[in-house]
């Protein structure tokens, strides 16, 4: 899998909540919680695009 660092700027509410979910989960880092964070996210985007389109 090819990588690409990304410089991004997170509102501080955002980093407490994306930390909070990173102790909670039992994440090592910021990153891996981030990145699961948006897999979770893309993957319940997939599903509910699925479902809007069977309708």
């Amino acid at each position: 899998m090819e990588k690409r660092m990304v410089n991004m700027r997170y509102p501080v509410v955002l980093l407490k909540k994306i930390d909070a979910y990173q102790e909670d989960k039992g994440f090592t880092t910021r990153t891996q919680a981030i990145i699961h964070l948006i897999q979770v996210g893309l993957e319940r985007a997939e599903l509910n695009q699925r479902k809007g389109d069977e309708e």
